[in-house]
């Protein structure tokens, strides 16, 4: 065990992760970032979600044009400020994530890159423990839970080789949506989730198709009718995608690095009833099938609603679980100095942006916490 006691660690290193690192690093805290590493079986990877994404569109000022260096941007005006503008482009998500992780560096977080396997908040001292994957344990007087959440996959073989960075497969409509203007692109699930989806690349794309299992959808009517309603998206019921078979990527000629590199070109459909097989041609897929919270090491510790999501008070604080076996932790109305933010526990929002704040916020509430503890 370190035997030093931390003011603060964080687990978890997407933009919530980063930022909370970024404020606790500026008020001395020291704050220690656990930030994960890759975990394909789970696509849980350092950076979290958006490191699957292309270029982000909606981070506000997370954007670049080119010939522009960084501090001409607040002399633009005129011609140049319109040639901006119109060549505006969005970071891309591993280079958001990167910029992020260097600022909270550059202001003093330390950062570990390994998996937490199990937390203690046991101690009558509010001093909580943390283990990682490797066996090393930390003590520290607060804690900011920023795990995220996982997008759930289809499963297929083939998903892997097409996801992320303009592969053609995404978990995201708003984040990658932009890529597929005037294209074909496919949505799979059947929840309030896929028709949102659905619905807003019926915006961008050509045409949507939208592939469920079933017949009966578990989506609210409103969002149903909705989607049934817009003309450009088409339902293929009793569906399932088998398979995704690609095409040279259209830089493979040009490119060194996407000289082996394939994109989507179209989904194997199986049908769940007769077992026929089809093709379906797409640029790209879009799975919206749920997304699993990365809560697991916290069962039967801190309070969840119905799907894993951390549930939490007012100021971010962490509530006890009813099914706690620690009766003094269970009794408490927050787990002293343990803080969530981001996706691990917003299953309405899910954006960079949202998550960001979250962190923001929990940053502030540990700090006021450490000040009168």
């Amino acid at each position: 065990m370190n035997d030093s006691i931390r003011n603060v660690i964080i687990l978890g290193s997407g933009p919530a992760g980063y930022t909370a690192a970024l404020y606790t690093a500026r008020a001395n805290l020291q704050p220690l970032l656990i930030a994960g590493n890759l975990d394909t079986k789970t696509s849980r990877i350092k950076g979290g979600q958006l490191m699957y994404t292309s270029d982000i569109e909606n981070f506000p000022g997370g954007v670049w044009a080119p010939g522009i260096e960084a501090d001409a941007w607040e002399h633009l005006s005129g011609d140049a400020e319109a040639d901006a503008t119109a060549n505006l482009r969005g970071l891309s998500g591993p280079g958001l994530m990167k910029r992020m992780e260097l600022q909270a560096r550059h202001f003093g977080a330390e950062m570990l890159e390994e998996f937490v396997t199990e937390v203690n908040f046991d101690s009558e001292d509010n001093i909580h423990t943390v283990t990682t994957e490797n066996g090393t344990q930390f003590r520290t007087r607060a804690l900011i839970i920023a795990t995220g959440a996982a997008a759930r996959l289809l499963g297929v073989s083939a998903e892997e080789q097409f996801f992320g960075q303009g592969g053609g497969v995404s978990t995201c409509a708003t984040c990658d949506g932009h890529n597929y203007r005037g294209a074909e692109v496919a949505v799979v699930g059947g929840g309030d989730s896929a028709m949102e989806e659905a619905h807003y690349l019926s915006r961008l794309a050509k045409k949507v198709h939208l592939i469920h299992r079933r017949e009966g959808f578990r989506a609210s009517q409103i969002m149903l009718e909705r989607a049934q309603n817009t003309p450009n998206i088409e339902f293929h019921l009793n569906k399932v995608i088998s398979d995704i078979k690609g095409k040279p990527h259209p830089q493979a000629e040009n490119i060194a690095f996407f000289k082996d590199k394939e994109v989507v070109d179209h989904a194997v459909l199986r049908d769940t009833q007769t077992n026929s097989i089809s093709a379906l041609p797409v640029d790209g897929i879009f799975v919206a099938i749920g997304h699993v919270p990365n809560t697991q090491i916290f069962q039967k510790l801190l309070e969840m609603d119905e799907a894993g999501y951390l549930m939490r008070d007012e100021h971010l604080r962490a509530l006890p679980s009813t099914l706690c076996d620690t009766g003094r932790l269970r009794d408490l109305p927050h787990v002293p100095g343990v803080f969530v933010a981001g996706d691990v526990s917003d299953h309405v929002y899910r954006q960079a942006i949202t998550a960001a704040g979250m962190g923001c916020q929990a940053a502030i509430e540990t700090e006021r916490y450490l000040a009168g503890h």
